[in-house]
């Protein structure tokens, strides 16, 4: 009995220590971005002071809405267009609130691929061809140009069309149709910036992760794109934009999705509910953009 007393009290004191372990402040700073960008200087010479985020999922811009909080302080409207929209638990609004005029779902019935349901893993990477075949281009482009040349921005925010953050298809699709649009003239704006990581972030998050998901039994995206595609990571970057004056306010809006998202959020933005704003985005204090004109 004292043996499996013993043996029970270790492995409650085991998890204890598990769930309390808070990582340091040198821990953190593996995460984030040691390459140096041109600082941004666009931005502040625009006229028309409107944007629009288009992203599959709401929470996908996460790695730009410090930007897009320090543009709505600096008297810009934005809008967030989606494919996928989440409340704020217990309120009537969404997360987007917080940063901007708030998300819009671009589809009011929300179907844009069809067989989603039927795919084991609907996040892995897929090719290009088989994105064309699983996603409803016509309906959510014909979407897409009513109502962004109705709000007519300057800029239009959205993830990278090459790896699409991670390998989503989801995100690949949209992003690849939006710049798809742009270069054809068919939807209104003068610049789209496409938020990407650099390259030491992307391999410190993939060194992180991809023993964790396999520890979980789940693929990892991120080098399964890697290899599909021929790339070594996302796009890289044209401009950074410094983003520690808007520390509570982002942290505010990635802590203001559900569980169910900030368990993904948290695959990405490495340890960001174990710091204090302020803490955390002194660390992670710039977010990275590559620009594209038409």
């Amino acid at each position: 009995m004292s043996t499996i007393k013993l043996t029970t009290l270790t492995v409650l004191i085991l998890t204890i220590t598990a769930c309390s372990y808070k990582p340091t402040v040198e821990e953190l700073k593996k995460f984030t971005a040691t390459e140096i960008y041109p600082d941004d200087i666009y931005l502040d010479t625009v006229a028309n002071k409107k944007a629009l985020i288009i992203v599959a999922h709401d929470d996908d811009d996460c790695m730009m809405s410090g930007t897009i909080a320090k543009l709505t302080a600096a008297g810009w409207t934005i809008k967030q267009l989606s494919l996928q929209v989440h409340k704020i638990p217990g309120e009537d609004r969404n997360p987007a609130h917080i940063i901007c005029e708030g998300s819009e779902k671009i589809l009011e019935d929300g179907l844009y691929r069809p067989s989603e349901d039927t795919i084991k893993y609907p996040w892995m990477p897929i090719s290009h061809e088989e994105i064309e075949k699983q996603y409803l281009y016509e309906k959510v482009a014909t979407a897409l140009i009513a109502r962004v040349n109705e709000f007519n921005p300057s800029i239009i925010f959205t993830l990278d069309n090459i790896k699409g953050g991670y390998g989503h298809p989801d995100h690949i699709f949209l992003s690849q149709l939006v710049l798809d649009l742009f270069k054809e003239g068919k939807i209104n704006a003068q610049f789209i910036y496409q938020s990407v990581l650099t390259k030491h972030m992307e391999a410190e998050i993939d060194k992180y992760m991809i023993p964790k998901m396999e520890k979980w039994g789940y693929p990892q995206a991120s080098p399964a794109a890697n290899e599909l595609y021929g790339i070594d990571g996302m796009p890289e970057a044209d401009v950074q934009i410094y983003i520690t004056d808007q520390a509570e306010i982002k942290m505010a809006y990635l802590r203001a999705y559900p569980e169910n998202v900030r368990k993904n959020l948290r695959k990405f933005l490495i340890y960001y509910e174990d710091f204090d704003a302020e803490t955390f985005f002194s660390v992670w204090d710039r977010e990275f953009f590559r620009i594209i004109e038409k």
